[in-house]
């Protein structure tokens, strides 16, 4: 539906291109404004689509600034005539990748994320022998702070060093010894031809500062730039767009003060104050500013709370209250202020059961936390009344149970001396152990390894493993102990074998398999198995988008990455979440809640030094050699001097921070539409009661106070649900039916008694009666007779047996190692520019080989000119249904798994099912198995219900021209493809691996193992 522009938005799109900043308030409109003044532009003929460059700060606001450019230019769309759009980092590593070469980063350099960083990092404190070692996980962490402030003002180790004071007191000696780290950091990634995130803006500035023509270039490409969210950049990001685009360039920033809420990962407060004058119009006066002050989003009553909150942000640079649209109701804010944290989390989880009968959908509620780790009760408290919950924070994820339990299983793979994590496997809903049943266990290890504690289990880590190998020499585990801790040993030792060649996301599901943990999930409730396998479904994402190097991630790196993760310290913070958008309550924190939007939003732990947050350490470069001196910073003027007396300095700083809260506390009020409820309790531990905080004390003010507890009382015994009374009391069971089951346990005539006392007597003897009777006429279980693990292998295994078994079992089942091939990166680069042009985005992840379908032997061509022909083809100028759609098709004698390029649907039930190939045709008549199996899998592998009426799967070879190879799918053709595939499979699974020459030899890897393959290869 197409939105009427306010007069605010209509002067934006009339305004002529020339530079401009616009001041938009939260939910006016910002991204709807960037495509309308686009649109109009191209409309006046002032620009052609393909001359504009959209640049944004998230994947996700880019992907919806080209859907919506593409339906309002829907007639240029459709003949492949698109806006760029890129993220800032997007667009950086496109220079890289165009030009890189020129200083020394070239094309085939892998993008690294921080857990990979951190463990380069790790290994450069030898480089600074200086360094107070003690605790190198924090030296770690205050190198990475560092080198990404040296990096967001454009500076390297070495312009530190020589910036350094003559005389260099403690502080700055510790500078630099940070600094020589640093640059053995950056020696060591290029000798791995790795870059990191800072690398891309840097080496971006670096290329276009030190070769002009290239910048010129750039320039020339384009003729208006639009900047979202440019809040969010940081300093150097800004001398980068300067470069190309000042003088006077048609640069549109958008962009709002109030929500520049990632100041602590580099945003510059600068950045959009000053951009009048850092993007002049071309006769040297400062850029126009134009406002965009009417919400579309909030009722009345929640912008008053937002107007409130803007003005506590003291930080001097411009800003302006909001309006509601004409016609927008009052709304509601409400709050509530409780004893405890457990009565909050319960009155919580009530009102939203209140709020669903009222007819408000579960996904029309959010829950936003300013922190994860408040997060923990309010999830419980909501599964506990069957609310189905999606935890969207990451970190918050690995606190979820069935999440935690995972996480687990990969600690100990990894790290068999984790003794928690092999605590919470062997005591957990899988193997129930007690700590009793491991005592034996530890006096085996204080036996065989002296200094262990025979009271501390938890404390002898790996031991603890050890004794388990051992099980036979242990003295008194229970029978049924033994049995369990048998049955784990095994479980671990085949997930050991897996680890050594899975990905990390097959690896997550072989856990999830071999402990039956999807299980566990179907015996659940409704609600509660919806929101288990929305959290286990993100966390296999996570693992399967997860990628710090090319090739496959490590699963050490990965769980350093989840680590960082779990101390808020991960670079997702810095993108929306991703919403499911199943019928679930939404939970996450505040900062990744920007860009989105909920008709209720619940904001819990308003309480004083929890929301607004006290810094629990102040970013303080004079007394902290991890922070960069204002004086060295592209942003210096913009803040004041730093006073050397320590309180004054402390008084400036706890200001600056405070700012920022307020700034975080205005991006969460403005996230609801027509309800806002602020909570908080006096208990959130045992130590000391909080206070309400002055965000509760705003929302209460302009809102109802709905619940008002007025004195703290007494610390509560406990802050956890384990011994709650949910139900409320029990006349039958005082202390609760958990400690009347422990207690009936050790005595099996209590129940009898307590009816007794009850008056019941004679009820439960019949109801004893009854089900005693019921129990034996349950049939005898059959005998179990164990299952063998079903055969899997993807399309491009299958594809490759058929070619040559014998190649199959070397690539696949004994594996040996494979020449780099750079043909065979070419495709893989050919797919996912093709993938990215159906997309419309850009992504940062490296390129792994299994990433896309790809069969032996393929002639990849020349992948420019495959993407030429991609580009003049229908394909380019359609917009696929399905993109790199992942299946998993099941079948008599195994499963396949495989990805389709793409799923084209020329009218309702029609579908064409493209593979595309960057090579000429080839006859192979293998290669038809891939086209098999796409078949038959988007029949029978659930892609739709029912499935389509009509389906075509073709091959589209790009190499030397275009050409398509199609068959039309019908109930014979499928009949052929199943019993086709179902044979495959089986013979791969009862181990047929006799070798079949073929042309094919001649691009195989293991040809020279091989002496039929050699002999044919000889004869030519």
């Amino acid at each position: 539906m197409r939105i009427t522009p306010s007069p605010e938005q209509a002067v934006v799109l009339r305004f002529p291109p020339s530079p401009l900043r616009v001041l938009a308030g939260a939910g006016t409109g910002k991204t709807t404004t960037m495509a309308l003044r686009l649109e109009a532009l191209v409309r006046a003929n002032a620009v052609a689509p393909e001359e504009a460059l959209g640049v944004t700060f998230t994947n996700k606001a880019a992907a919806e600034l080209s859907d919506r450019l593409r339906s309002l230019l829907p007639e240029l769309a459709a003949e492949g005539r698109d806006v760029e759009v890129a993220t800032y980092h997007g667009f950086s590593l496109g220079l890289l990748r165009e030009f890189g070469a020129l200083i020394g980063i070239e094309r085939s350099a892998g993008l690294i994320t921080p857990g990979y960083s951190r463990q380069l990092l790790t290994r450069a404190l030898t480089a600074a022998p200086e360094l107070d070692l003690t605790a190198p996980g924090h030296r770690v962490d205050e190198l990475a702070v560092l080198g990404g402030q040296l990096g967001d003002h454009l500076l390297t180790p070495a312009d530190l060093i020589d910036a350094a004071p003559a005389e260099p007191d403690e502080i700055w000696s510790q500078r630099l010894e940070m600094a020589r780290a640093l640059e053995w950091y950056g020696q060591r990634k290029r000798s791995l031809g790795l870059i990191d995130y800072a690398d891309l803006i840097t080496g971006a500035h670096r290329l276009v500062t030190l070769h002009p023509e290239i910048a010129e270039r750039i320039r020339n490409r384009y003729r208006v730039i639009l900047l979202d969210e440019y809040q969010d950049t940081n300093p150097a990001q800004r001398e980068l767009l300067r470069t190309l685009f000042g003088d006077g360039f048609p640069v549109t920033a958008v962009g709002d003060p109030d929500q520049t809420i990632y100041e602590w990962r580099g945003a510059s407060l600068e950045n959009f104050a000053a951009f009048p004058t850092h993007f002049p119009a071309s006769d040297g006066t400062p850029a126009v500013t134009l406002p965009l002050s009417v919400n579309r989003r909030s009722a009345g009553r929640i912008i008053d709370l937002a107007n409130a909150v803007g003005s506590r942000i003291g930080n001097g640079t411009e800003r302006q209250d909001l309006r509601p649209l004409e016609g927008a109701g009052p709304g509601s804010v409400r709050a509530g202020w409780f004893r405890t944290a457990l009565d909050e989390a319960r009155w919580i989880a009530t009102e939203v059961t209140r709020l669903r009968d009222g007819g408000t959908g579960w996904s029309d509620m959010a829950i936003l936390f300013r922190g994860h780790r408040q997060m923990g009760l309010v999830r419980e408290a909501l599964e506990r009344q069957g609310i189905p919950v999606e935890v969207a924070a990451l970190g918050g994820l690995l606190e979820v149970p069935e999440v935690a339990d995972l996480w687990a299983w990969l600690t100990i793979l990894d790290r068999p001396d984790d003794a928690p994590a092999l605590l919470r496997v062997l005591l957990g809903p899988f193997y129930r152990l007690g700590l009793g049943d491991l005592a034996p266990l530890a006096r085996w290890v204080r036996q065989h390894r002296p200094g262990a504690s025979d009271d501390d289990v938890g404390g002898i880590g790996w031991a603890l493993l050890e004794a388990i190998e051992h099980l036979e020499e242990c003295d008194g585990p229970p029978a049924e102990a033994s049995r369990r801790l048998e049955a784990f040993l095994d479980v671990y030792r085949g997930l050991l074998e897996t680890a050594q060649a899975a990905t990390l996301v097959d690896l997550c599901r072989s856990v999830l398999d071999r402990t039956g943990a999807w299980q566990e999930v179907e015996a659940l409730d409704d609600a509660a198995r919806l929101s288990a396998r929305l959290n286990l479904y993100r966390f296999l994402d996570l693992a399967e988008e997860w990628s710090p190097l090319e090739g496959g991630p490590s699963l050490e790196a990965f769980l350093d990455y989840l680590d960082l993760l779990r101390e808020e310290r991960g670079t997702e913070a810095l993108d929306t979440a991703a919403v499911s958008g199943s019928d679930a309550v939404v939970l996450l924190t505040v900062h990744r809640s920007k860009g989105l939007e909920w008709p209720v939003v619940f904001l819990p732990a308003l309480c004083q030094d929890t929301f607004p947050a006290r810094a629990h350490a102040h970013p303080d470069p004079v007394a902290k050699p991890q922070y960069l001196p204002f004086e060295l910073r592209l942003d210096a003027g913009f803040f004041p001097t730093l006073p050397t007396d320590d309180r004054q300095r402390m008084d400036l700083l706890r200001s600056l921070h405070d700012d920022q809260e307020w700034r975080t506390a205005y991006v969460g009020v403005t996230r609801a539409a027509t309800h806002l409820v602020g909570t908080g309790a006096f208990w959130y531990s045992e130590k000391r009661p909080r206070r309400p905080g002055p965000l509760y004390r705003l929302v209460a003010e302009i809102g109802e106070e709905v619940v008002a507890e007025t004195e703290p009382g007494d610390p509560p015994a406990t802050l956890r649900f384990e011994d709650d009374h949910s139900g409320g009391p029990d006349p039958a069971f005082p202390g609760g039916w958990r400690a009347v089951l422990r207690q009936a346990l050790e005595d099996p005539s209590l129940p009898r008694r307590l009816a007794e006392d009850e008056g019941g007597g004679g009820a439960y003897d019949a109801r004893m009666e009854q089900l005693q009777l019921t129990l034996e006429g349950i049939a005898e279980p059959p005998v179990a007779v164990p299952e063998q693990p079903a055969f899997r292998t993807s399309v491009t295994g299958l594809v490759t047996y058929a070619t040559c078994p014998k190649r199959f079992y070397w690539s696949e089942i004994d594996r040996l190692p494979r020449r780099p091939s750079p043909r065979l990166r070419r495709g893989i680069e050919l797919h996912r520019r093709i993938e990215l042009h159906n997309r419309g985005s850009m992504a940062l992840d490296d390129l792994t080989d299994d990433l896309y379908d790809l069969g032996p032997g393929e002639d990849r061509g020349d992948s420019e000119g495959a993407y030429a022909a991609f580009l003049a083809s229908r394909f380019a100028r359609e917009r696929p249904l399905l993109i790199e759609a992942p299946f998993d098709l099941a079948l008599d004698t195994g499963r396949i798994g495989g990805r389709i390029d793409a799923v084209y649907e020329s009218s309702p039930g029609v579908w064409e099912i493209v593979d595309f190939k960057s090579g000429r045709r080839s006859d192979d008549p293998a290669r038809r198995t891939q086209l098999q199996a796409y078949g038959l899998a988007v029949h029978e592998a659930g892609f739709a219900d029912p499935p389509p009426s009509e389906i075509t799967v073709a091959f589209v070879y790009l190499g030397g021209g275009l050409e398509e190879v199609a068959e039309t799918v019908d109930a014979e053709w499928l009949s052929e493809a199943r019993a086709r595939l179902e044979d495959l499979v089986a013979a791969a699974s009862a181990g047929e691996y006799e070798p079949m020459p073929s042309p094919a030899c001649h691009h195989c890897d293991f040809v020279r193992f091989c002496p039929e393959g050699s002999a044919r290869v000889g004869s030519g």
